[in-house]
């Protein structure tokens, strides 16, 4: 828009005043006018836009243990977090059937996760579950009694697929009925309509992962998840860190970085490969990383927190790139993960380019009345919502 080029001779007179005191008016005038036209450009009130998720960039499953349901109700879960929930555990027992516990059944826990888009898996299996396994897998006729109940019950109670947690295919008979099991489960999960999804929890090393043919059974699978966690414990004979990002002064035991190499070697495609990050962690009876160690117990993030308030001493490993703590004493280590460790572990990810991320278990990081290590990994998988 052009403006007014107006050329003024005032004069010292009576009347010059009056004449320069019009001119004023008029252009106060004009200068209303032209602002009239611009429709409120400065002074209108703006609509404020609706704020928009972010989506995430990558698959975070969580497991939900269900007999924890008493003490964590569906309505504490922050599904905004999540893609898939790992509802933990229904298993086999030693003649095929399909063992459903008595407090596993949670249809508002589904309907609510469903309501977010999240995705709901059957999870088969969990540690000290899978005595039924062995006899399960070996027999045609209790393979196909188990996979017909599986299906049946993701069709009645709307599961969107199954998660295998075998812990653990330990000989060469159980390798190949394991893979007998896969490929006629998938089968029948595929011909479901919808089609249900396969997952598996896989063991993050070759001491067990040498009974399990990765590289033949991964078009089977929707994710395979490395269990990226419990590298030390009670089966250990020294203190070391929970989850390591790296492996340090040669510990034998592994590490986050050591299982990605593995799945890699063992041809995992990397869109479908998930790695495990640990909302717990676990103490040592001493006061030393990679010391002698006869005792280890296990503390959830939540638990961690209050030793910290009780004047528990935080370290940082810049080795690892994991925390410890120490006991007021120096006589007890606690490895666990934090905020900082778990951005990291995120941080890992995407820079790999593998598919997403596991957590055992999605109850234990509440702290301060949200949960603090979930929302971390969603905050660094969120990708800026389409325009």
């Amino acid at each position: 828009m052009r403006t007014a080029n107006i050329s003024l001779k005032i004069k010292s007179s009576p009347s010059g005043l009056l004449t320069f005191n019009l001119v004023i008016i008029l252009l106060v005038l004009f200068c209303s006018q032209v602002s009239s036209q611009q429709k409120g450009r400065e002074f209108s009130q703006k609509e404020k836009a609706a704020v928009q998720q972010p989506k995430l960039a990558k698959v975070i499953m969580g497991y939900y243990p269900g007999w924890k349901k008493s003490e964590f109700s569906h309505s504490l879960i922050d599904f905004s977090c999540l893609t898939h929930l790992a509802h933990a555990f229904a298993w086999p027992d030693s003649n095929g059937n399909l063992i459903i516990g008595s407090d596993y059944l949670y249809p508002e826990l589904v309907a609510a996760a469903h309501n977010h888009s999240v995705k709901v898996l059957l999870s088969l299996g969990g540690w000290g579950n899978c005595d039924g396994f062995p006899p399960t897998a070996a027999s045609p006729e209790k393979r196909s009694r188990f996979i017909g109940q599986i299906v049946d019950f993701c069709r009645q109670h709307d599961y969107d697929g199954v998660d295998l947690d075998w812990e653990f295919v330990s000989n060469e008979q159980e390798r190949q009925n394991f893979s007998d099991l896969v490929r006629e489960l998938s089968a029948a999960l595929r011909a479901m309509n919808p089609l249900r999804l396969l997952t598996m929890a896989a063991p993050s090393g070759p001491y067990w992962g040498r009974w399990i043919n990765f590289e033949e059974l991964h078009p089977y699978f929707d994710y395979i998840s490395m269990m990226t966690y419990d590298y030390h414990g009670t089966w250990t004979d020294h203190s070391g860190h929970n989850s390591p990002l790296y492996t340090c002064q040669n510990d034998p035991c592994g590490s986050f970085d050591d299982s990605f190499t593995y799945a890699v070697i063992r041809e995992i495609p990397l869109d479908k490969l998930l790695m495990g990050i640990p909302f717990f962690g676990r103490s040592f009876n001493t006061g030393r990383l990679y010391s002698p160690s006869t005792q280890s117990q296990y503390y959830t993030y939540t638990d961690i927190q209050k030793l910290l308030a009780s004047g528990w001493k935080y370290n940082w490993d810049f080795c690892s790139q994991v925390p410890f703590l120490l006991s007021p004493s120096r006589t007890t280590l606690l490895s666990y993960d934090d905020i900082r460790s778990v951005f990291r572990k995120g941080r890992y990810v995407l820079d790999k380019g593998a598919a997403g991320v596991i957590i055992w278990e999605i109850t234990a990081d509440r702290h301060n009345g949200r949960p603090e290590l979930l929302q971390t990994i969603a905050r660094t998988f969120r990708r800026p919502a389409a325009k």
